[in-house]
């Protein structure tokens, strides 16, 4: 099995441009092939077999119907539009047992997706949010656009609080075509709010994949003794002892995330939550083609 790119090996790396061909090339010879098939292209016509043809493009219901071998043929969207919503709120400047902020492995992710869909001639856009889109690239399919979503990420910082559901209503403002969207956050908002946006957002015809993004201290509660934790956000405290609060905190978390996973695969959104140790090129497979990894 080919061994990941350490994502200790990508934080030490200066240029987030670097980052993203690191994550790119890494992914690219992993796969051996495009990852583009099924992801813009879309069906138009069949047409009979060939044995030189590819078997698995054989149209297996049509074989039922008519005993005889067809194929599916395809034709690139050569207009396909993906978004990337990437939460910058202060929660997302956390990091403990990460080599990365949430933040920071965020921006690789985002910026590797971008590049990847430049390279195959895709338009890509970018939106910075906190309690509302405080940073927006347009559409572009050209190095230039390319250019501007890496320094929007690098000129970015986390900060204020999250307002989730007020991003995806005005992404939903600009994104007046159908358009695959990529929601990159640790999620930490009013959940009802929050599902409600992205099913509404989904319902509109939109592909819509949510990557949240923890720290692996967060789901695992690691501490021990008495501890002063603070809201990152709200910068409220609350003095507690470790020890006899773990047991329920990762009861309540767990649950926040299954529901979470709940409810957007109920309604057909893709999903994954991922750790800041997590190998980022794993999250692109998953991004481009919805299979487990």
């Amino acid at each position: 099995m080919r061994k990941h790119i350490d994502p200790y090996v990508i934080a030490r790396m200066r240029s987030l441009e670097l980052k993203a061909r690191t994550v790119v090339d890494g992914f690219l010879v992993g796969i051996h092939k495009s990852p583009y098939h099924g992801f813009s292209q879309e069906f138009v016509e069949h047409r009979q077999y060939d044995p030189s043809d590819d078997p698995r493009y054989i149209d297996w219901k049509v074989y039922g119907r008519t005993d005889r071998f067809y194929l599916k043929q395809f034709e690139e969207e050569r207009n396909l539009r993906a978004y990337i919503v990437i939460d910058g709120s202060r929660s997302m400047a956390y990091k403990n047992a990460g080599v990365m902020t949430k933040w920071e492995y965020a921006a690789v992710l985002a910026a590797s997706f971008a590049y990847l869909l430049i390279l195959n001639k895709d338009a890509i856009s970018l939106s910075i949010f906190d309690t509302s889109t405080r940073d927006h690239t347009p559409p572009s399919t050209t190095r230039a656009g390319l250019s501007r979503v890496f320094d929007a990420l690098e000129a970015s910082s986390p900060n204020g609080k999250t307002k989730i559901a007020k991003a995806i209503e005005e992404l939903s403002s600009k994104a007046k075509r159908r358009a695959f969207i990529l929601v990159l956050s640790d999620l930490f908002d009013n959940m009802d709010s929050t599902l409600r946006s992205l099913i509404n957002l989904h319902a509109r015809g939109n592909e819509v994949v949510v990557v949240q993004i923890l720290d692996k201290a967060e789901r695992d509660f690691p501490f021990k003794g008495s501890l002063r934790l603070y809201d990152m956000e709200t910068r409220d405290e609350i003095l507690v002892d470790a020890n006899t609060m773990r047991d329920k905190y990762r009861e309540n978390m767990d649950t926040f995330v299954s529901s979470i996973r709940r409810e957007l695969w109920r309604n057909n959104i893709d999903y994954i939550t991922v750790d800041t140790d997590a190998p980022i090129e794993r999250v692109l497979y998953f991004i481009l083609k919805r299979e487990k990894v």
